[in-house]
């Protein structure tokens, strides 16, 4: 069952998609908030914290962005779309104001005010007293999945090794004979993050064999299956709505829990993403929240690791989606699972899907399935 138009594209949707798409490639946000040094600084923050010492993290970045006429340009067409009146115009309109936010995020990427700013594009839940909560239960659950024996270990970029990250991305993506590939990054934040056309691959990481398939599941069902997808519908499906890339890491998640690969080890990292991204909004500083992960059973270096993801940038936090996004995702498709099909149909967020369903598009039941 997949999405279909009950009507034509309203006039200037199309030109609004396509502008919102090449302001997003120009903002990057993400890439610019990856430090240029960040295998040797943590290296470096390890040696230090061996030796008692407990050095300020100094991340380095790509020049300061100049994006004044980007978000002139965003601001200018979210009026207008406002003005427009119908459903997708107006998912657009709040499209473009996110992007306007994360323009200026990027625009003082390690500076002051940052963290502030960043708050603004990834808030607290709406409960997060229950959030953390549930964050805490995620780390003292056990559960009965995890391997008997240690598993062995194989590294992300390995092209000759069939057990890789890289290969079992790539297995599943020319399964589909989708034009995406995959591309070794040195110095990736994550362990596998998608763009348009590609899959990012950090180089020269360690995994599991069952850790490999998740990411690969997590990757190409939860986001390159969307974006390859809303290419048919166009508009908001592709430019993407306010709030979609929270709801498609809850639903990414989600597809791991009902393959059987969100284990005990996966349920505590998540834990520890939101208490870490939890930490820089509450003004932790970088070793306040190493120190946090190291109380809630994190070893030091995957605790390093972590409180440098959180507070790139200068307190980026975009961590807590995955928990908070999941929680939301979960709940809503119990209840509307017919919403399931909108989001995997593009760049859609839940809010959006339940706007579009109510009567711009329809599902289609073409033997399809997620």
């Amino acid at each position: 069952m997949s999405a279909r138009r009950c009507r034509p594209l309203a006039d200037g949707v199309a030109q609004a998609t396509a502008c919102l798409k090449r302001i997003e490639t120009t903002i990057a946000l993400l890439d610019r908030v990856r430090p240029s040094n960040l295998i040797r600084e943590q290296e470096r923050l390890q040696r230090a914290f061996a030796a008692g010492e407990r050095p300020a993290p100094a991340f380095e970045y790509a020049p300061r962005a100049t994006l004044v006429e980007e978000r002139r340009e965003l601001s200018a067409l979210a009026t207008t779309l406002e003005a427009a009146g119908d459903v997708e115009s107006g998912l657009l309109a709040e499209r473009a104001r996110e992007l306007e936010l994360e323009a200026a995020l990027a625009e003082h990427v390690g500076e002051p005010g940052f963290a502030a700013l960043a708050s603004q594009r990834f808030p607290r839940g709406a409960e997060p007293a229950a959030a953390r909560q549930f964050a805490e239960r995620l780390l003292t659950a056990t559960a009965p999945d995890l391997p008997a024996a240690p598993e062995l270990l194989h590294d992300t970029s390995d092209r000759r090794d069939p057990k890789s990250l890289w290969s079992e991305l790539s297995r599943r993506l020319q399964a589909e004979r989708w034009p995406v590939r995959v591309e070794v990054v040195v110095g990736l934040v994550s362990l596998a993050a998608v763009a348009d056309g590609v899959v990012r691959v950090r180089a020269g990481a360690r995994l599991s064999e069952r850790a490999a398939r998740r990411i690969a599941l997590h990757e190409v069902e939860g986001h390159v299956r969307p974006r390859v997808a809303g290419q048919r519908l166009g508009g908001v499906f592709v430019a993407g709505a306010a709030r979609a890339s929270e709801d498609e890491e809850g639903r990414a998640i989600l597809l791991e829990e009902r393959a059987g690969l969100l284990d005990e080890a996966r349920r505590k990292e998540l834990g520890r993403r939101y208490l870490a991204a939890e930490s820089v909004r509450d003004g932790a500083e970088f070793w306040d929240t190493v120190t946090l992960l190291g109380r809630r059973g994190a070893p030091l270096e995957a605790a390093i690791e972590l409180s440098a993801r959180v507070h790139r940038g200068g307190g980026l936090g975009r961590e807590s989606i995955y928990l908070l996004g999941y929680q939301r995702v979960a709940t809503k498709l119990a209840r509307r699972p017919e919403l399931e099909r909108v989001l995997a149909s593009g760049r859609v967020s839940l809010e959006a899907a339940e706007a579009l369903l109510a009567g711009s598009i329809e599902l289609d039941d073409d033997g399809n399935v997620v």
